[in-house]
Formats: structure tokens, sequence, C-alpha cells
């Protein structure tokens, strides 16, 4: 007799790191860094990809003892021709002496300002649309020639989160599973971020349900299409950005075991073994700028069991 044995989150993360750039300009212009990532699933802005994308401009200025002045407020960023620009119309040019602050935003809806800066942002969640900020170097002293260009390094202020499965059968190559249709439940939908103190309280839509797809492995020289290698976890279709904070979460998803090695993507219920509608409800705390791994993994384990290998003849003993 074997059993179906399925253990499920154990959430690790996932470091990243930033770093800035800057070139000479005389005119304010702007220049971009974010973290990269090497996953084609993963929906999240890059250094890679950020040129496809515009950001969003606020800057301030002011001389000693003067007012402070608004110079930039939500001018769109974008990138073309090797370079990012802005509204040829709406060009700043640095003031000698004068100190200047700026910060921007990629997405995200900025809803109140502080110094003439973003302070609160509202992001409804989509689980594909990132959202990053940056500031930049606080109190920049204009010089009379050979300023830099402004450098932004965002931050990702959401989380990010993948699913993983491992199959743990001892024999693994006879028996298959795929992993279906993994879904979480209860997660925010909205919610605004200030810059100094984080993220705010979560709203809720009971409809609102985040989509991993499915974990199949690819093709083998075999033919398989499902997981078949012991310890060798395998990710769900699609990364997904999540608003961070503590949510009571509930994850669904259907494994199915295919006995014997044989799995046909063309009748995925011909031999199909053990069906499991998976679900399970529980608080997970997700923190800004944090890549997390729900690890699912399941396997056939070998109980104690017995056989009759053979009843030997009987010897006759003589007679008594």
């Amino acid at each position: 007799m074997k059993k179906l044995f399925i253990a499920v989150l154990s959430m690790a993360t996932l470091a990243s790191c930033f770093q800035s750039e800057v070139a000479l300009e005389q005119a304010i212009d702007f220049n971009t860094y974010v973290g990269s990532t090497t996953k084609a699933i993963d929906p999240s802005i890059n250094n890679d990809n950020i040129d496809k994308y515009s950001f969003y401009v606020w800057g301030t200025t002011q001389q000693t003892g003067g007012p402070l002045v608004s110079i930039f407020e939500k001018e769109e960023v974008s990138y073309s021709a090797g370079e990012w620009n802005y509204d040829v119309n709406n060009t700043k040019y640095w003031i000698a002496g004068n100190k200047y602050n700026f910060a921007a935003v990629v997405n995200g809806d900025v809803k109140t300002l502080e110094k003439g800066l973003p302070k609160t942002i509202d992001y409804t969640a989509d689980g594909v649309t990132d959202l990053l900020y940056a500031r930049s170097t606080p109190d920049i002293v204009a010089k009379a020639s050979g300023n830099d260009k402004v450098g932004f390094t965002f931050s990702h202020l959401l989380s990010k989160a993948v699913f993983t499965f491992t199959n743990t059968s001892a024999d693994n190559e006879d028996n298959l599973y795929v992993v279906e249709n993994i879904q979480i439940s209860g997660l925010g939908t909205q919610a605004t971020y200030d810059i100094a103190t984080g993220w705010g309280t979560s709203t809720y839509d009971p409809a609102y349900v985040v989509n991993f797809g499915n974990i199949v492995e690819t093709a083998t020289a075999a033919g398989a299409d499902a997981v078949a290698v012991s310890n060798v976890p395998l990710q769900s279709n699609y990364e997904r950005l999540l608003i961070p904070g503590t949510h009571t979460i509930t994850i669904t998803c259907t494994i199915k075991l295919y006995l014997n090695g044989s799995y046909d993507p063309a009748n995925p219920e011909a031999n199909r073994g053990q069906l499991i509608n998976y679900e399970k409800t529980f608080d997970v705390t997700l923190a800004p700028r944090t890549a997390y791994n729900f690890a699912l993994s399941a396997g056939l384990n070998q109980e104690i069991d017995f056989k009759v290998n053979k009843v030997n003849t009987w010897v006759n003993g003589g007679n008594l």
C-alpha cells in the first residue's frame, strides 16, 4: 500500500541589488537603473526592459533663503534614440548654486505631495503591473557647468511570488505529476504606499484571484511531459506581483499523479492515478522588494509492506 504525501509552502526570499549610473549633461536630464532578472516568466521591470516604459518625474529647486519652486510635476520621461527624454518644450536648465530635489514613479497614481515630491501613491493590483519609486541624491547643488544627469535608482515597492514543485517519489520516473491551475485568493487588491511609512491597509475583493498557471516539465527525450526528476524543483508558468502586507490567503491547485511513467498530453486522463484537489488557507506576511517561493512537493512514500515469496513443498518426515 502506498500513500501520497504533500508538503507545501516553505517560503524563501530571493535577493536583488541595485546600482546607479550618471553621465555629464548641461540641461537637466535623467538616467535610470533597476535590478536585473533572467526569468522569462517574470513580469517585473528590470534594467533590461525599463526602456520600454515611461517614468514620471517630480522636481523642485530653491535658491539659498528663497522659496521652494516646483519645476517638474508628473513630467513624463521616455526612452528613445539611446537617451531618456522629456518634452523639449519643457526643458529645464541648471541654475548655479540652487538646490534641486527629484523623485520618480513608474506606474501607480501619486495622490499627495510633500515639498513638491510624491508622498503617497495609490496602486491597484493585477498581478503583472510593477510599481517602482526612486529618489535622487537629496539637495543637489547645481554647478555652473558639467552637471551630471539626474540618476534614479528605482526600487520595487511590491512583493513577487512564484510556485515550485518537487517530485519526492522514490520511483519518480514511474510516478509523474502535473500540477494545474495554481491560484491564490485573499490578497489585497488596492492599497496606498506612503514614502515615509510604507504600505497602508489593503482593501480586498473576494473575486480577485491571482493565477500562476501550471507546473509541467518540458518534454524529455522519452516524451514525458510531467515532473519526472526527483529533487529538481520546477517553476510555475508565471511569477506574479503582489501587494505587500499580512494577508489571509487560500491556495488551490489540482495535483494529478500518473503511474508507470505514462503521461500523454494529448490524452491527459489516460493512465491517471490519484487526483488531489488541494486547498490550504493560512496567514502570510509579504515584504516590499522581496521575492518569495511557495515550495510545493508531493511523492509516493513506501510504507512497511509484506509479501509471500513462495510456499515450500512439504518434506516427508517419515513414520512416527
